[in-house]
């Protein structure tokens, strides 16, 4: 797991200085693109002044020497712009004619290339930069047409100077856009696996104990997945754990359903002996103690067969299968039933279904309905009733009665196994506590929820959810 963690911090930590680079790389490129847009401006301000200064000044100089067209003036070699410019001048084959001061031979290489020849051949006055120089010009000089004046300076790029052409706004623009792209991006590459894994832990949590997190691995020869990421082992985990869990669960409902076969065959031979015994018997004191262990003993085979009944209800639902049932079909016969029942009780019954299809195992879910009713019969006072809605997709059951309730901090407690309200195990109505357990499964096993709420009659009542395959 330190593994883990180790490679998950080095993701975090090289995805932000990807970002960096990103954002950087953002606004150079955009900063290259303005600078060239700028190097196709005209010039202006005070470059183009001094420009046209020192060609004036130079134009004067060659035409006090008219008898000399093709000499150079040594006023002209000692002039002087006054400033960190330099001048050089150019003939139409791009020679350099004359200069101020000595040139490098890396610039005068790139005069005879074609950028440098784009930027003399244009009428309009601009500035362009070679070989760390900045180039300003050229102006023609009206003494010598053929020549055209050219101010230089050497200027070393600085890292920073190319952003200098870019707003502050646009640069500020561009970071928030693409630090909030490349934020996006990581936490959807880790919300994705997170998202996926809290998924799976609220089907495990709803009893889903099959459900598996389905993920890409490709083992080396040693053993080990290539390329694995930190959500990779956590879902591989995660995998285990269920895993283990679903066994060991399995492990407790075969140990439970072994034990439960194994105790009927004593249990029978225990009821047939006192079967015979309570004939035999010439004592009338004794068959009310003998009745009252053939009572006992039908309890036992009773809790028995519950017990079998819970731990074996999800093997037998899977090897018959799921059915597409409609509702109406489903729980018909059922109301009809408790509605017989509930006449020779004395109690009122009302039902209402909905239309709409399910799929489900159909034994589970009408034991699941079953069991509720006959809860609601035992503790009613006058009345049960069973409702069926349908909101969207979704199939609501509901089972109220106007009996005496539960307390609520007992609602939570109804569905464990053998566990009984105190007024249920101080009545004679108090079942095994085995009835509500085994709806609740029945319901996990339809991919349903099941939740308790006190009724507005006062008694208790019950919401299953199912979720329809086809709408009505």
């Amino acid at each position: 797991m330190t593994g883990a963690v180790r490679n998950f911090n080095l993701k975090v930590l090289g995805w932000f200085w990807l970002t960096l680079l990103v954002c950087i790389l953002s606004i150079a490129i955009p900063a290259f693109i303005l600078q060239e847009i700028n190097e196709n401006e005209p010039l202006s301000g005070r470059d183009s002044r001094l420009l046209n200064n020192v060609a004036q000044r130079i134009d004067n100089i060659l035409l006090s020497r008219p008898a000399d067209p093709h000499g150079i003036p040594r006023q002209l070699e000692q002039l002087e712009t006054r400033t960190s410019y330099q001048w050089l001048i150019v003939d139409k084959e791009l020679n350099v004619v004359q200069s101020s001061m000595p040139l490098r031979r890396s610039l005068t290489e790139e005069f005879n290339s074609k950028r440098f020849w784009y930027f003399i051949q244009k009428e309009q006055q601009r500035e362009i930069n070679l070989e760390w120089t900045r180039l300003v010009g050229p102006v023609s000089l009206t003494a010598r047409p053929d020549w055209k004046l050219v101010l230089w300076r050497p200027e070393r790029p600085r890292p920073l100077d190319v952003f200098r052409a870019v707003p502050w706004w646009l640069m500020l623009g561009i970071f928030m856009v693409v630090t909030s792209l490349m934020s996006w991006l990581l936490v959807r590459s880790i919300a994705r696996p997170l998202n996926r894994l809290g998924d799976a832990f609220t089907a495990v949590g709803q009893g889903q104990l099959n459900h598996r997190i389905e993920y890409s691995q490709s083992a080396d020869k040693g053993g080990r997945r290539s390329g694995e990421s930190p959500f990779t082992r956590l879902f591989a985990q995660f995998n285990d754990m269920t895993g283990k869990i679903a066994a060991l669960i399995q492990n407790q409902k075969r140990q439970s359903a072994d034990i439960s076969h194994e105790l009927r065959t004593p249990l029978t031979r225990l009821q047939m002996t006192l079967a015979l015994v309570r004939r035999k018997c010439a004592d009338p004191s004794l068959i009310p103690l003998l009745e009252r262990a053939e009572k006992e003993n039908e309890l036992l085979n009773l809790h028995i067969q519950r017990l079998s009944d819970l731990t074996t209800m999800e093997s037998r639902a899977i090897s018959q299968g799921k059915a597409d049932i409609t509702v109406k079909a489903l729980l018909d016969d059922l109301c009809e039933d408790a509605a017989f029942e509930a006449q020779q009780l004395g109690i009122s019954w009302q039902h209402a279904l909905a239309d709409g299809t399910l799929s489900i195992y159909e034994e589970p879910f009408l034991t699941a309905i079953e069991n509720v009713v006959r809860n609601a019969f035992k503790y009613a006072n006058s009345s049960v009733s069973l409702a069926c809605t349908v909101a969207g997709s979704q199939l609501t059951i509901v089972i109220e009665d106007d009996g005496p309730g539960v307390e609520p901090a007992d609602l939570s407690k109804l569905t464990n196994a053998f566990y009984r309200t105190d007024s249920a195990r101080n009545s004679d109505t108090g079942g095994l506590g085995l009835g509500l357990a085994i709806a609740a499964e029945a319901v996990r096993l339809n991919d349903g929820d099941m939740s308790f709420s006190l009724s507005h009659k006062g008694g208790l009542q019950v919401n299953m959810q199912f979720r329809l395959t086809q709408k009505p």
